[in-house]
């Protein structure tokens, strides 16, 4: 094998076959650098994941080794020394010596990057040696560096400066200076307000009695979510304690109410009514304290809220807006006052609050309450209020992470991206569909999980854009299979095969179709046994789903159509109350001529049920499809009862639905129906109802408009009009000379000339 191939394994992460390999590679080149480098980041990838210590320390000493080896053969290997002084800094504990020198040698040579590790590495040795003035110099000059490095970059100079800081800290902490370590602890915490030391701290922080910076690190201990429940009751423990000694301090005490909220039976009790009272007591106990402080009105108020008592929370409510709301006072403030008085206020508070991630939160409170609400007036209104609320945390996280400017409190990427996955879900319920895309593809690249792909892909399916639908959800089951949800997995295949028919990409989806059935034949049927019973259901939804969408999967087969007409008849042979399959069948059938048994399929649907909750536009079809199928039997009175259903329907809905060209083809096929039952002045009024729609629209002629002049034509003649029939005829031709229905009747007319055809002829 040569270096290229070498390199590959370690790329594949194969580094045990790879040092055996490179084994044999070096016996022939001993002095290849790049050969001993390589050997020696196996070895140190093979020490990380060691079980057995000493493997994990033999294969450090060998890494080490292997390091050296590559140094003696080219010292100018920058990247081995950087990875051996790393080694000497953290790992061998009797290299200082050699340590110090690499360092040396990678700060009088390397680039700023390179200079901030060799500091680094040297500042534990540095630490190790009890050189406590020389380790703070090197990570002083660490943090200029740093400041200059990622001037453009505001997340990456914070992490940066937080470690510094931290270092800083830790070395006057070790050295028994415990209010100078802790000023830079909370330079530290300023700089990344997420991180791994929050908890210590913020225990040094209780015992050194500051309690402001122990109030802001106990806020995001106990709101990110990201403590071990144990950790975070033993601090909740110690502060109450505290407070119950006497510390009067009303952002500790805030953030201590806070806080137990998510540890509400440990601190109120197991029963409701009891803990309710006790919270309540709680509140107005702090109250009583600290009456400028407007938490303790929203947290008294919550505990009435929680129970539906929401007349009464609301005056507690009222007064925490007085003072200063915050972003859950809003939300919880506006559904009491609409419970209370049956109208939200006319307006919500617009605040200025620095963290974002309590917007966030307050917009899942939000999306709780909406939940519940069933009125569509309640639930659009619920609605903006959601989208302001996750609106106000993207502004912040926002210009953090892409504009340089803001706080750390807005540094959590995964709440970033988790804010972006709501707030964009919210702007899809309001049909912001474009821009609900924009702030997906923004949180999936600030942190990649499936539910930002499958809801984006949601919002390209609304726009048409089924390729991008596609691709995304493919995504999902090509990069996300390991942690997908079974009953996603099946829906994502269901979307996926309806985006794939839509894009008449029939072969892909055909066999994305059998391969999906054949699966939930061979193991998905087995593993549903394990979910709860809604899941299931959801399941054997989409399956039945996928089935009935065999309606549009077209094949090059000759009997095409025959054969999904005998899927989906077989499919209702298992499933008789499939209302998709019947409603799909409407469809096959018409194509197939087969009219009565689309009304059949029409009639059948009707009989399930549920019309009424189906989209205005399947409404539409159901009426529409039979009415067209009734008109091809010449059974017109029916056909015209079920186009006026039709135009009923149409004329609740909005826009796309009620648009001119769904009401101009339901009009065309009235004035065919009238036609038939020779009521020749309703043809003529739905017919001229066809020809104003498209002067209004300005629409160039087409077939259609061939068709409705025709029925003008035949409505013309049948009143005994035939000047006016010949000149509408002539209209036709004109526009469309190969339209055969008129070709015809202009010949017809030729042959019939009419009444004094010939006396005319005898008199010329």
């Amino acid at each position: 094998m040569n270096l290229e191939d070498l390199e590959r394994l370690y790329q594949e992460q194969a580094y045990t076959v790879a040092t055996i390999e490179l084994e044999t590679y070096l016996e022939e080149h001993p002095a290849e650098a790049a050969a001993w480098y390589l050997m020696g980041k196996c070895r140190l990838e093979i020490a990380k994941s060691a079980e057995d210590r000493e493997e994990m320390i033999t294969a450090y000493q060998t890494a080490y080794e292997a390091f050296t080896k590559a140094l003696e053969h080219d010292p100018q290997h920058v990247q081995a020394r950087v990875h051996r002084a790393y080694m000497g800094a953290n790992v061998i504990n009797d290299k200082a010596e050699e340590t110090l020198e690499d360092c040396q040698l990678i700060i009088d040579n390397g680039d700023d990057e390179l200079i901030t590790k060799a500091l680094l590495y040297r500042f534990q040795i540095w630490v190790l040696l009890n050189e406590t003035d020389k380790a703070l110099a090197d990570m002083q000059r660490n943090l200029e560096i740093y400041q200059a490095l990622y001037h453009d970059d505001l997340p990456q100079l914070n992490v940066a400066k937080f470690q510094c800081y931290t270092r800083i800290g830790d070395v006057y902490y070790h050295n028994d200076h415990k209010p100078t370590a802790l000023d830079y602890y909370r330079q530290a915490f300023q700089c990344t307000v997420y991180n791994n030391r929050t908890l210590s701290t913020l225990h040094f922080a209780l015992e050194m009695a500051d309690y402001d910076f122990a109030a802001e690190m106990l806020h995001i201990a106990s709101t990110s979510g990201e403590q071990e429940e144990e950790d975070m009751l033993k601090i909740l423990q110690q502060v109450k304690t505290l407070l119950d000694q006497g510390v009067r301090h009303p952002a500790l005490a805030r953030e201590f109410c806070w806080g137990t909220i998510d540890f509400w039976h440990q601190f109120y009790g197991e029963d409701e009514a009891d803990g309710t009272l006790e919270q309540i007591s709680t509140g107005k106990r702090f109250i009583a304290l600290y009456p400028e402080e407007s938490y303790f009105y929203h947290f008294t108020a919550t505990a009435l809220f929680n129970i539906g008592s929401f007349s009464e929370s609301l005056p507690y409510y009222e007064k925490a807006m007085a003072l200063r709301p915050y972003p859950s006072t809003i939300i919880r403030w506006y559904y009491a006052h609409y419970k209370t008085h049956g109208q939200f206020p006319d307006n919500w508070t617009d605040i200025d609050y620095p963290i974002a991630y309590d917007w966030y939160t307050a917009g899942v409170v939000c999306n709780e309450l909406l939940q519940d609400e069933q009125d569509a007036t309640t639930r659009q209104i619920l609605t903006q209020l959601k989208k302001y609320l996750y609106q106000k945390a993207y502004t912040l996280y926002y210009p953090y992470w892409y504009e340089n400017t803001g706080s750390s409190y807005a540094g959590h990427p995964h709440h970033f991206a988790m804010c972006c996955n709501n707030y964009g879900i919210t702007l899809f319920e309001l049909g912001a569909y474009e821009e609900a895309i924009h702030i997906h593809s923004v949180g999936y690249n600030m942190s990649p999980f499936w539910e930002q792909l499958e809801s984006r892909a949601d919002a390209f399916h609304q726009l048409g854009k089924y390729a991008e639908a596609v691709a995304d959800r493919q995504m999902i089951l090509n990069t996300f299979i390991s942690t997908l949800p079974l009953v996603y997995y099946v829906s994502i295949h269901e979307r996926i095969i309806e985006d794939l028919t839509a894009l008449e990409r029939y072969d892909e989806a055909m066999a994305l179709y059998n391969k999906i059935l054949a699966e939930y034949e061979e193991w998905i049927a087995g593993d549903m046994d394990e979910l709860e019973e809604e899941e299931r259901d959801i399941i054997i939804y989409n399956i039945d789903r996928i089935k009935t969408g065999r309606a549009f999967i077209k094949t090059d087969s000759q009997d095409d159509l025959h054969e999904r007409i005998l899927a989906l008849e077989k499919h209702l042979e298992e499933k008789p109350d499939d209302s998709d399959a019947y409603f799909n069948l409407m469809y096959l059938y018409y194509d197939n001529g087969q009219y009565e048994h689309c009304i059949g399929a029409v009639n059948n649907r009707i009989s399930i049920g549920g019309i009424a909750k189906l989209p205005l536009v399947s409404q539409m079809k159901i009426y529409y499809f039979r009415g067209k199928a009734a008109l091809k039997l010449g059974r017109y009175d029916a056909a015209i009862q079920d186009m006026l259903q039709t135009l009923d329907i149409m004329s609740h809905g909005d826009e796309s639905d009620n648009s001119p060209n769904n009401r101009c083809g339901v009009y065309s096929f009235l004035a065919e129906a009238y036609l038939g039952l020779q009521d020749y002045d309703n043809a003529l009024l739905h017919a001229n109802q066809c020809v104003q729609t498209y002067k209004e629209m300005n629409w160039s002629w087409d077939a259609e408009s061939s068709a409705f002049y025709y029925s003008i034509a035949l409505a013309q003649e049948g009143k005994g009009d035939l000047a006016a029939c010949r000149k509408t005829i002539d209209r036709i031709l004109e526009k469309d000379p190969g339209f055969q229905p008129a070709v015809n009747k202009k010949a017809g007319l030729k042959n019939n000339g009419g009444l004094f055809s010939f006396l005319r002829k005898k008199k010329e």
